[in-house]
């Protein structure tokens, strides 16, 4: 129920009981009326609770007389449950199901008929969802705990490669000895298998401890990935790939040993690395969303900051420069996707964005990007750095004219209250009375404006 009619509600109440005794079972059964109407949403708003404080004072009730009536009724009103987030959980545990466990149980236990796994991978499939679905049956399931809780099974997974890789145990033996046993050839899927529910709880567990937002969460995970990708691009940067050439001499298959031993080592320094990135990622990913209200829009709206700014750093870089190394292309476009990232964060700091108004917003900066790489095509544009350049501007042109055409106004999540107006006047009211006739009732509007 919107603000306004909620406002309306008590007008038309307070017009009709200013002249009553205070405390009467009447007035508590018309504030009772009125404190429900305000919990339909599941809270009282500070701006409601302002108009619960007038409806008080004009029934001439005393503030403890509302406040324990307010404490008894909690009791018996309970809260909606929210589980508009259920269905994305269900079906990630679907596909895991599916796409982990229905082969992962059979290969652990050496079946060798092709059926188990075909039937392993079906059955997988509906018990994962009757067990998601009795899980969450009774729980609050918001957007926001389900992107954390599919985020954290996403990292688990991760981890359980990662450490399948240092430990070596996704280099199992195909020995027939070595299949009557929990060797390394079963053991990393046991590893996989346990690190996807681990990473389920530990990410219910922040949402649990944080309570963020569904654009929290979203912008949280966010910069938790971005953290691990740019860990990788600077790895490749620091410490180079071993080159094969290096290793060529008279004894090819020392020479193969070596290079391959090298390899390995190098490969889990930059997986050590990646690890260690995530919670540092988290970490200040929470710093930089936990005391700003994201919309979903926003989160989305970051998302692109990230990815257009990858893209474009690319194209800045082929303008500017011939040739170069290709790992330092690429850490330059991932630290120009984080100012990219930042910068659209401080852009969409005065608005609130939708989905819909987000994905505009994505459409109108992809289709500017065309629309200059379409002018410098059919200008016959032969050079490269000519057409990047116009696709840069086109980039920009569509991002600021999409951004002006868009019907943006804050709504108190991400913009900063500069100014506050409340108004009260005199209004009438229209209403049937028990004889069927339209009465007139005087009440007061009252006007509460945020900029």
């Amino acid at each position: 129920m919107s603000t306004m009619i909620k406002v309306l509600l008590l007008v038309t109440l307070i017009s009709g009981l200013a002249g009553q005794a205070s405390d009467s079972l009447k007035e508590q059964s018309t504030y009772r009326h009125a404190w429900e109407t305000a919990m339909l949403d599941g809270k009282i708003t500070d701006e409601e609770r302002v108009l619960m404080n007038i409806l008080v004072e004009s029934m001439m009730l005393s503030l403890d007389s509302s406040r324990t009536w307010e404490a008894r009724w909690s009791f018996t009103t309970p809260k909606p449950m929210d589980q508009s987030g259920r269905w994305p959980l269900v079906l990630q545990n679907i596909a895991l199901g599916a796409g982990l466990y229905g082969w992962g149980i059979p290969y652990v236990l050496h079946a060798d008929d092709g059926r188990w796994y075909v039937g392993g991978v079906m059955v997988s499939m509906g018990g994962a969802f009757y067990l998601t679905y009795g899980y969450t049956k009774t729980m609050d399931m918001s957007h926001a705990r389900t992107q954390m809780m599919r985020y954290g099974s996403l990292l688990g997974l991760r981890y359980g490669a990662g450490l399948n890789q240092l430990l070596g145990l996704d280099d199992g033996s195909d020995d027939e000895d070595s299949a009557q046993s929990d060797d390394p050839e079963t053991l990393w899927m046991w590893v996989l298998m346990a690190s996807a529910p681990v990473g389920h709880y530990a990410g219910e567990y922040l949402f649990e401890k944080y309570e963020p937002s569904n654009g929290q969460a979203w912008v949280w995970s966010m910069w938790t990935g971005v953290a691990g990708i740019t860990s990788r691009l600077i790895h490749n940067v620091v410490d180079s790939e071993p080159d094969s050439a290096d290793y060529a001499g008279y004894d090819w298959l020392a020479e193969e040993e070596s290079y391959d031993s090298d390899m390995d080592k190098w490969r889990k320094r930059k997986t050590r690395l990646e690890l260690l990135a995530y919670p540092l990622g988290a970490m200040a990913g929470y710093r930089l969303t936990h005391h700003k209200q994201y919309s979903f829009g926003d989160a989305f709206m970051l998302m692109q900051g990230w990815g257009f700014g990858f893209y474009n750093t690319m194209m800045f870089q082929s303008i500017l420069f011939d040739d170069g190394d290709i790992d330092m292309f690429f850490l330059v476009s991932s630290l120009g996707a984080i100012g990219s990232t930042l910068a659209y964060d401080h852009f969409i700091k005065a608005h609130d964005y939708s989905f819909g108004q987000s994905t505009l917003m994505l459409l109108g900066s992809a289709s500017g990007t065309a629309f200059g790489f379409g002018t410098g095509i059919l200008l016959d544009v032969q050079d490269t750095e000519p057409l990047l350049i116009l696709a840069l501007i086109g980039y920009g042109g569509g991002t600021y004219l999409t951004q002006q055409i868009l019907n943006l106004s804050p709504d108190g999540a991400l913009a900063h209250t500069s100014s506050n107006r409340v108004s009260l006047s005199p209004t009438v009211l229209t209403g049937v009375g028990s004889d069927q006739k339209v009465n007139l009732i005087p009440g007061l509007m009252l006007n509460i404006s945020f900029k």
